[in-house]
């Protein structure tokens, strides 16, 4: 009798999850698919409204640049009014990251960095890459996800409201980490062709989504090549670029008259930064400035050094050394042994000590168990220098146990190297910017590269960014506008 019940209910719960399968299907007016949406247009929208403070915070916030601000605005709305959302708000937002990313909310917000500002060469490119952004929004790509995601779970949700024991979340609230998940392959190269549909309607030089992936595929070989996140993983591994050039290609159609306002787009970006921002700290031949804080800290040459949002990572090779930089506010104005004992279990606290470094007081202390950091097991050594107004900075040193012996000592280097900025350092703590040169006759890429502020790859990010296929010593075009990486 018992097992009859179960097998019913179960049926009526399947029931219920056809009919609202059925129900959710809706036929998409960019891609003409029928899909499972739940979401309505509106609900859409407060997805978007909600998390877009929420990317800013996370992001770097909105680089400071009102002109170029409009100019991204002006452009995205062209394109959005040729797709097949004309009337809903879009909003444009470029932020302050040096990272080559752009990505979409539900509601019509499109986002890109400062970096792909930088790596794009004509306005036709970028408008290939808002153009794929606004299709990814068209396509109701985070929607759709949205759907399936909670469809796979609707027969627990029915489950846990007739049995009254809540087992699992609601997935309603998609939240960042839903809407921001890496889309699959079939809906990149989706939005690659409706992104190409718009910029043909808008008028633009559709071979500037091919010229862009190209550039793309280009700078992320020298990315990998040098161990350093130039791109964003979202970015370039959904599908792999090379797969989008090719299906870009094939895409784009010998349209003629069209725009490419190459002059124009350089013009919008000559002076923007690139690369880290002051604000944020500079990282310039493995030594970390911080202009408005007034610091610098020097890391060896073969360690690899990241600028975050909230923290400077350094490690070498295999990671077997990795040191964390990072502050703490002591609002409080606790004492070094005070702070410790807060953030730290006093029984772990090991042959604590106070030192000076930098004439600061610091505290060093060691700790009498591992910990796990990145799936590793380290051992860790810490730094806490008191800095004034309530900053205490503090380094996390972790080393394997295998080779604690052999590395402490350019560890603990790294943390003892902090100090006020000194005058000649304060240039080295400015931001690079972009300057657009016109090529003089004789100029050579080797030539200009050697006047890049840049301390590797100097040639081969200037023929990258610029969409120069010329060997290096041969003449460029005189005339030629350049984008130059300037201090």
């Amino acid at each position: 009798m018992a097992n009859k019940y179960i097998n019913n209910f179960l049926i009526y719960v399947l029931i219920i999850a056809i009919l609202l399968i059925l129900n959710s299907c809706a036929k998409n007016i960019a891609t003409g698919e029928r899909q499972l949406v739940i979401l309505s247009t509106e609900e859409e929208n407060n997805i978007g409204a909600k998390e877009h403070p929420n990317i800013i915070r996370s992001f770097g916030g909105i680089y400071n640049n009102k002109s170029l601000q409009t100019y991204i605005s002006n452009l995205g709305n062209k394109i959005a009014s040729n797709s097949e959302m004309p009337n809903i708000r879009w909003t444009f937002t470029i932020l302050d990251n040096p990272l080559v990313n752009a990505f979409a909310l539900p509601g019509g917000y499109v986002y890109v960095t400062r970096g792909l500002l930088s790596l794009a060469n004509d306005e036709a490119e970028i408008a290939s890459v808002l153009g794929h952004e606004i299709a990814h929004v068209t396509a109701r790509h985070s929607a759709q996800r949205h759907a399936k995601s909670t469809l796979s779970n609707v027969g627990l949700d029915i489950l846990n409201i007739v049995v009254g024991q809540p087992l699992i979340t609601n997935v309603a609230n998609i939240g960042l980490q839903g809407v921001m998940s890496a889309f699959s392959r079939s809906e990149e190269l989706e939005a690659d062709e409706l992104g190409i549909r718009y910029i043909i309607k808008s008028k633009y030089d559709a071979g500037g989504s091919y010229r862009f992936l190209n550039r793309l595929n280009e700078l992320t070989k020298v990315s990998a090549k040098n161990d350093r996140d130039i791109i964003s993983s979202i970015f370039a591994t959904h599908p792999k670029t090379i797969d989008r050039i090719k299906a870009s290609k094939v895409n784009v159609k010998n349209n003629i008259d069209v725009i490419t306002n190459r002059e124009i787009y350089l013009e919008a970006i000559d002076g923007m930064i690139y690369g880290d921002n002051s604000q944020h700290g500079i990282i310039k031949d493995n030594n970390f400035y911080h202009l408005e804080l007034n610091f610098s800290f020097i890391v060896p040459k073969n360690y690899t050094i990241i600028n975050n949002k909230n923290n400077v990572i350094s490690y070498n090779e295999n990671k077997e050394v990795v040191v964390i930089f990072d502050g703490l506010l002591n609002e409080d104005d606790l004492s070094l042994l005070e702070l410790a004992e807060f953030y730290y279990l006093r029984s772990n606290i090991n042959l604590y000590k106070e030192v000076i470094i930098d004439n600061k007081t610091s505290a060093v202390f060691e700790e009498n168990k591992t910990v796990k950091y990145d799936g590793n097991e380290y051992f860790r050594k810490t730094y806490l220098i008191n800095w004034g107004d309530n900053r205490v900075w503090r380094f996390s040193l972790l080393l394997k146990p295998q080779v604690q012996s052999n590395h402490i000592g350019e560890a603990d280097k790294i943390a003892k190297s902090i100090h006020e900025l000194r005058e000649e350092e304060k240039i080295l703590a400015r931001p690079n910017f972009i300057s657009i040169l016109k090529t003089k006759n004789g100029d050579t890429p080797l030539l200009l590269s050697k006047k890049m502020a840049l301390n590797k790859n100097q040639l081969e990010i200037l023929l990258i960014m610029n969409g120069l296929t010329i060997q290096s010593d041969e003449q460029i075009s005189e005339g030629t506008l350049i984008k130059m990486i300037v201090n």
